[in-house]
């Protein structure tokens, strides 16, 4: 950012620097100027201008209104707004000043002095960044340019000032018009009248659009004339002109060198002679009355020596054909030096602007550079950055996922060495109850013989021992199985409970002999254990089914073994 914060003050600095030497320049070389053809006492420029307080855009505009009628006063009028812009550091009225005086250098055939005001323009033009005064120039380079037949240069100009208007409506419209207009005379020089009459359509356009802009197409209507004259259209072209003269003579003089050389064009393919020669020299009159439109001199006099030759008039065909290379080498010729730094291209605002730009393209690649060195190194620790980020988080991540699984593995083991000590505490349990029903059965076979012994005896009974021997036996086998009931819910803590909750209606007995089904009784063990016989047995496992409510394809003994 500081970088970036000095180059733009650096730039900001060499604008100005850049601006101030490029007004010194011009004023360094112009500073002559208003000495050429200088005012005596008493001229136009005295009467409107001495003892009045200055106004630049006053004086611009007085000179834009005589430049045709009172050209040397014009001339030194843009001279002294130019002076005076230049101390005032006015931009605006500067360029307006040096584009005034090209245009009236212009078209007195200063072709060179032309060249340099324009370039000067531009120059101060492009250093304030106003398109709208670059808009006047490229108009008027434009124009100069199309006078040395540099076609390609002069369209290049004009639609360079099309796109600025194009781009930016603050911009007069009428300037839009004046572009399309300039391009359509080109055009029309080019023998391209369709491309000629499309520009002027253009121009039409534009004014329908901005209703605001001049009203009157005498202009636009005379190049509409010189077109259908190019086509042939002769007798066309003149009931199209013909009524455009006192427009020209009361709002434009200048314009009637433009508008008579076309009438002696059209008159002499009409065949006539007398009225082409009139309306020649009267062009002619013209040209050197209002110093305008110096560049169709030698067109005039070498169309006035074709209508003499065709008359026989050698002499003055002949004298008519000098004044034409006569005119052609003055305004044209590389002898002129007036026109001399033309032809020499000598074009500093393109090398000092070059240069400039250079300097700058210069001090961009070397920011750019600065700051692609500066990426990389905010890359490059980024990346350092995220490569330790991410190489520890994965040394803590696996941390974690060791410690976890350590933690894992012994809780597995832990928990595998639990269930191998219940497993073992189970089957020790389940040996002592099977043992103790191994007891009870032992028991209940004793028993058993003794009551069958003393059903034997029953003969001879003593009936009181033989009740308390009774008694004795019963009392021992309620004991043996509540002992056996004591230690199966020892091992099958959750039978009963979960038996009496699911099934309330099971009865004592029926409980027992769920108990013994858990354990795998068959029928006949049950019995035994019991004391009762193997068909109240059978009856009591029917009966259990039924409150079990299982069907006939139900497995009893599968059921019971899931409870508990």
């Amino acid at each position: 950012m500081k970088i970036r914060n000095n180059l733009t003050r650096h730039l900001h600095v060499n604008t100005q620097v850049f601006l101030y030497c490029s007004l010194l320049f011009i004023f360094i070389s112009n500073k002559g100027i208003c000495n050429y053809d200088t005012v005596n006492k008493g001229t136009f420029f005295e009467k409107n201008i001495k003892n009045k307080p200055i106004d630049l855009i006053e004086i611009i505009q007085l000179a834009d209104q005589v430049k045709f009628s009172s050209p040397d006063s014009a001339l030194n009028l843009y001279t002294q707004a130019y002076q005076q812009a230049y101390i005032s550091k006015d931009s605006t009225s500067l360029v307006s000043a040096l584009v005034g005086r090209a245009q009236l250098q212009a078209h007195h055939g200063q072709f060179g002095d032309a060249y340099d005001d324009y370039w000067n323009a531009l120059f101060i033009a492009d250093a304030t960044n106003n398109n709208s005064l670059r808009v006047l120039v490229y108009h008027g380079l434009g124009w100069l340019y199309s006078f040395y037949e540099r076609e390609e240069l002069s369209k290049n100009y004009f639609n360079q000032a099309i796109q600025l208007l194009k781009a930016d409506e603050s911009i007069q419209r009428l300037l839009l018009v004046d572009n399309y207009y300039a391009l359509a005379t080109l055009a029309r020089k080019k023998q391209n009248t369709a491309l000629a009459r499309t520009y002027l359509d253009s121009c039409l356009q534009v004014k329908k659009k901005y209703p605001n802009i001049q009203n009157d197409n005498s202009f636009i209507n005379a190049e509409f004339g010189y077109n259908a004259y190019i086509d042939g259209h002769y007798q066309q072209a003149l009931t199209t002109l013909i009524p455009l003269e006192q427009f020209f003579t009361e709002t434009s003089p200048s314009y009637l060198v433009i508008y008579h050389y076309f009438m002696g064009l059209i008159h002499r393919k009409l065949g006539q002679s007398k009225s082409a020669e009139i309306s020649l020299k009267k062009a002619l009159k013209e040209s050197k009355l209002y110093k305008s439109h110096a560049d169709l001199i030698p067109l005039i006099y070498e169309e006035l020596s074709q209508l003499f030759l065709a008359s026989n008039k050698n002499k003055e065909a002949y004298a008519m054909l000098i004044q034409a290379k006569q005119f052609n080498e003055s305004f044209y010729g590389s002898r002129n030096s007036k026109n001399q730094k033309i032809l020499e291209i000598k074009d500093l605002y393109r090398k000092e602007k070059q240069r400039q730009k250079e300097l700058i393209q210069q001090q961009e690649l070397e920011r750019l550079t600065q700051e692609n060195h500066l990426n990389y190194l905010r890359a490059l620790i980024l990346y350092v950055a995220l490569a330790a980020i991410i190489l520890v988080s994965f040394f803590i991540y696996r941390n974690i996922r060791n410690k976890h699984k350590a933690k894992q593995m012994l809780l597995i083991q832990k928990q595998k060495l639990e269930e191998e000590k219940m497993q073992e505490v189970l089957e020790v349990k389940n040996k002592e109850l099977t043992a103790s029903v191994l007891q009870i059965i032992q028991h209940e076979e004793t028993l058993a013989d003794i009551k069958k012994s003393l059903a034997e005896q029953i003969k001879k009974p003593d009936s009181q021992k033989l009740n308390k021997l009774s008694k004795r036996i019963n009392l021992n086998t309620d004991l043996n199985w509540k002992e056996f009931e004591a230690r199966f819910i020892e091992v099958n803590g959750n039978f009963y409970k979960e038996l009496n909750q699911r099934f309330p209606d099971l009865t004592q007995g029926d409980q027992k002999i769920c108990a013994l089904i858990k354990l795998n009784f068959d029928s006949k063990g049950m019995a035994r254990l019991l004391g009762i016989s193997t068909e109240s047995v059978h009856t009591t496992r029917y009966r259990i089914r039924k409150k079990l409510g299982l069907s006939r394809t139900d497995n009893l003994e599968e059921f019971i073994s899931q409870i508990g």
